[in-house]
């Protein structure tokens, strides 16, 4: 643990007095168990969002759940919408890391379809300072695998390469082809557009190679599709699935080949 702690000293964040007068504020109305477990989730979304108003991203602390008063009670999650300049990026999950934990634990209720990653933050005993020590791309996570061993932990350099991926991901052009081929097998819509982006960026960052990426995004995407059609019980959704014939199958791995190759040369043209 010391070692980690020196090597995130020039990556802290400090944490003044004003932060928790005002947080402390927001919590009068809460009970002692009630205002310990927000307090805990807005000291992680503070430091993630101080640390990346330092690399030029902005994010949306005020709609965080547990610095909104309507959420706090009523959620458990410490999400963070990030934006660069005026272009959504996606949403974090931020979550302490104690100190001597040999896992990185990741609340149920926080696996959604939309985050694009889970950050974990390590405050110092006296919440004087705190630091992103690693993070979990949305792909690495799943039911029931909701643990992940701290030294499989990505690190924080990581992270740029997922924002920058989401930044590239997020024009309007580059999913079209996408959207179309969505369009005809599920129901497409912004929420559909933002698990797509964020499976497609995990991949990415996951693996090295154009064949592995295209087949990781290729079965998330298909799985993402099956559930977007909604109101139908769970068989219904596998054979909707399983309806995907040989050659949608192959016609999405080639959408999706053509959209990382088109990343990996810069440009904007997919077809």
């Amino acid at each position: 643990m010391i070692g980690e702690l020196n090597e995130t000293f020039g990556q802290r964040v400090a944490i003044p007095p004003s932060f928790y007068a005002q947080l402390d504020r927001s919590l009068v109305r809460l009970s002692p168990q009630q205002a310990e477990g927000v307090r805990q989730r807005a000291i992680a979304v503070w430091v993630v969002s101080r640390y990346l108003n330092r690399l030029g991203y902005d994010c949306a602390i005020e709609k965080s759940s547990p610095w909104n008063p309507c959420l706090q009670v009523l959620s458990d999650l410490a999400d963070l919408q990030i934006f660069e300049e005026e272009q959504f990026l996606g949403t974090v999950e931020c979550l302490q890391l104690p100190p001597n934990a040999e896992f990185f634990e990741i609340p149920e209720q926080a696996v959604m379809s939309d985050r694009i990653a889970y950050l974990a933050v390590a405050v110092n005993a006296e919440e004087t300072w705190g630091a992103i020590v690693g993070f979990v791309p949305a792909l690495n996570v799943d039911f029931p695998r909701l643990k992940i061993k701290r030294n499989k932990l990505l690190s924080r350099e990581r992270l740029i390469d997922l924002l920058e991926n989401a930044e590239r991901l997020g024009r309007s052009d580059r999913l079209g082809e996408l959207e179309r081929y969505w369009q005809r097998h599920g129901n497409w819509s912004e929420q559909e557009r933002l698990a797509a982006i964020a499976q497609l960026e995990s991949a990415l960052l996951l693996q090295s190679k154009e064949p592995l990426q295209v087949e990781c995004a290729a079965q998330e995407l298909e799985s993402l599709m099956a559930h977007s059609i909604g109101g139908r019980r769970k068989i219904d959704l596998q054979l909707k699935e399983e309806e995907l014939t040989q050659g949608d199958r192959e016609e999405l791995r080639s959408i999706l080949r053509r959209i990382i190759r088109s990343l990996r040369e810069g440009t904007d043209e997919i077809i």
